[in-house]
């Protein structure tokens, strides 16, 4: 009954699965206890200097402004004077124990490519829910109502992925930044399924509120 208040229609095509399974690329992720690092897929650069190939780094763990940083990289280390995957690091060595420039060998292959991969398709995946989210709206017997559910949907989802990103940060950073990683990203995906399902069911009651309320006018007041 698709004015029945307590039922959420939910249309067949909607775009809550890639939204929670991508989103985590899109949003930086805080990590509790660490004066300010988050999960991120983009660097954030301290300078206006930007490499005129863009950053060869898979993933960062980062403060705001990109001086206190974690990234896994491959490419020439300075250290070992051979091209491979190795950390570079600036002022997080208390947080990981990790020292600038430490080579990770193959091992570090598997880490670097999922990282990577997740990356792109993550963006991809956000892309693909909001296009399905956009076209339920244009498919919607009520496209007011099914926009109203889609808006508060996604910022819901971004809302819960930081929330269980941050909490999935924090379950696994004395694990190392393999372990923070996942744990913030499987944090991030779980909180924004459930957050999308919630806003979603938030913005329909309150557009049926919205559409089942009269507003009446004041009374226009004489001026003596």
């Amino acid at each position: 009954m698709e004015n029945d208040a307590t039922e959420i229609a939910v249309p067949p095509l909607h775009g809550e699965i890639p939204a929670a399974l991508g989103i985590g690329a899109a949003i930086r992720i805080p990590i509790p206890a660490t004066h300010g690092l988050a999960v991120e897929f983009r660097p954030r650069w301290p300078t206006q200097w930007r490499p005129k190939g863009g950053t060869t780094s898979s993933i960062h763990f980062q403060d705001r402004t990109g001086r206190r940083h974690l990234r896994l990289d491959y490419g020439y280390n300075a250290r070992s004077k051979s091209w491979e995957f190795h950390w570079n690091q600036k002022g997080t060595k208390a947080v990981f124990g990790i020292e600038n420039h430490v080579p990770l060998g193959e091992s570090g292959r598997t880490f670097y490519l999922a990282t990577k991969s997740y990356k792109y398709f993550g963006r991809v995946l956000v892309l693909v829910g909001a296009t399905l989210d956009g076209i339920s709206i244009v498919q919607a017997s009520q496209p007011i109502r099914r926009a109203t559910e889609v808006v508060s949907a996604w910022a819901l989802a971004w809302v819960g992925c930081r929330v269980g990103g941050s909490a999935g940060a924090a379950l696994t950073l004395a694990a190392g930044p393999a372990a923070l990683a996942a744990g913030g990203i499987g944090g991030c995906i779980i909180g924004a399924g459930l957050s999308y399902r919630a806003g979603a069911a938030l913005g329909a009651r309150v557009y049926q509120w919205l559409n089942g309320t009269s507003f009446r006018s004041l009374p226009e007041m004489v001026q003596g």
